[in-house]
C-alpha cells in the first residue's frame, strides 16, 4: 500500500510473493476468520487478516493440499477440517509435537481444536502447550511423538510422514502415517480420516502397528464454546455448538471419557474447556480405534 500511495509500481518479484502468500493465509483460516492453532500460531485478529488480504489484492483461493508445508485442508459445505500431515521442523523456534493432529470448524464455530501456543514467560506452560497431549491426536504411553527436551530444544523427531489424499464425488479421505514412536516404542501411528460431501459426517480410524503392549489416549480438544455430555455407554459423547446444532462422537476399540483441557487461542489467556479422550491399550503392538463425528438431524 505504501508503494501504491506513492504511485510506484510494485516489483514483479514482490507481487509474485504476495500472490503466493495470500492463498496460504486463506488456507489456515477457520470460518471465524482466525487462524488454525498449529506449531505456535494463535488465532490472530480476523479483522486484521481481512485488511491484509484486501490490501494484497490477491484473489487466489486456498489450496486443498499444501504439501510443501505439510498440511491438508478439507472443506465440505460449512465444515472445514485442517490436518497436520508433515514432519516437524528441527530449526523452527518452538516446534510443536502435534503430528497428525487436526482441527474442525462448522461455519464460524470452532469445534475440535488444538490447545494453542503459550507466548508468555512461563517455560512450564510453553513446554506443556508444545506437547503431543495438547493436540487433537494420539498419544502413546504419555510420550511426545517428537521429543522436546527440558531446555526446549528438539530431540528424537518424527522422521517420516506418509500422506495420501483421495477425493470422489465430493467425499475426501486422508490416510497418514508417522514414525515418531518407532524408535522409542517400536510402533507406527496411522490415522485415516473421511469427510463426506455434505460436511455432516467425519469418520476416523487410528491404528497402532508394531510390537509390545502400550497404553494410548486419542485426544479431541474442544473449543470453550462447545458443550459436551458423556453418554452412559462410554462409547459416545454429545456436543452442542453455540448455534444449538448438535453432533455426536461415537467410538469403538477404546473407552471414551470427558476430561479437563485448556485453550489459548490468543497465546496468553488460558480458557477452561474439555476434551474427549478415547483410552485403550495395544496388544502385541496392534490396536485399532474407530470413531465418528456426525451431525444430529434437527427435529
Amino acid at each position: 500500500s505504501i508503494l501504491k500511495n506513492s504511485s510506484l509500481d510494485i516489483p514483479d518479484s514482490l507481487q509474485r510473493a504476495i500472490d503466493r502468500a495470500a492463498p496460504m493465509l486463506r488456507f489456515y483460516r477457520h470460518g471465524d476468520g482466525g487462524f488454525a492453532l498449529f506449531n505456535g500460531a494463535n488465532e490472530g485478529k480476523a479483522w486484521l487478516i481481512d485488511v491484509v488480504l484486501t490490501k494484497a489484492e490477491a484473489r487466489g483461493k486456498p489450496l486443498a493440499s499444501a504439501v510443501h508445508t505439510g498440511f491438508e485442508r478439507i472443506a465440505a459445505n460449512r465444515t472445514l477440517l485442517i490436518s497436520d500431515t508433515g514432519t516437524p521442523s528441527r530449526t523452527a523456534r518452538g516446534t510443536h509435537a502435534g503430528s497428525l493432529s487436526f482441527e474442525i470448524s462448522v461455519g464460524k464455530q470452532r469445534m475440535i481444536v488444538n490447545c494453542g501456543a503459550y507466548t508468555g514467560r512461563d517455560e512450564t506452560w510453553r513446554l506443556a502447550q508444545r506437547a503431543t497431549a495438547a493436540h487433537s491426536t494420539l498419544v502413546a504411553e504419555d510420550r511426545n511423538s517428537t521429543e522436546i527436551r527440558p531446555d526446549g530444544t528438539m530431540g528424537k523427531m518424527v522422521a517420516d510422514v506418509w500422506c495420501e489424499r483421495v477425493e470422489a464425488d465430493g467425499n475426501t479421505w486422508l490416510d497418514v502415517r508417522q514414525d515418531g514412536y518407532t524408535q522409542s516404542l517400536g510402533i507406527l501411528h496411522r490415522r485415516r480420516i473421511y469427510l463426506n460431501a455434505s460436511g455432516t459426517d467425519v469418520r476416523g480410524e487410528d491404528t497402532l502397528e508394531g510390537e509390545g503392549d502400550h497404553k494410548f489416549a486419542i485426544r479431541f480438544h474442544l473449543h470453550p464454546s462447545v458443550k459436551a455430555s458423556l453418554v452412559k455407554d462410554g462409547a459416545s459423547v454429545l456436543l452442542r455448538l453455540p448455534d444449538k446444532s448438535g453432533w455426536r462422537m461415537r467410538c469403538s476399540g477404546g473407552v471414551a471419557s470427558l476430561q479437563e483441557s485448556v485453550y489459548l487461542g490468543d497465546g496468553q489467556e488460558a480458557r477452561r474447556t474439555e476434551q474427549i479422550v478415547i483410552s485403550g491399550a495395544s496388544m502385541q503392538g496392534s490396536a485399532q480405534v474407530k470413531w465418528a463425528l456426525s451431525r444430529l438431524t434437527d427435529k
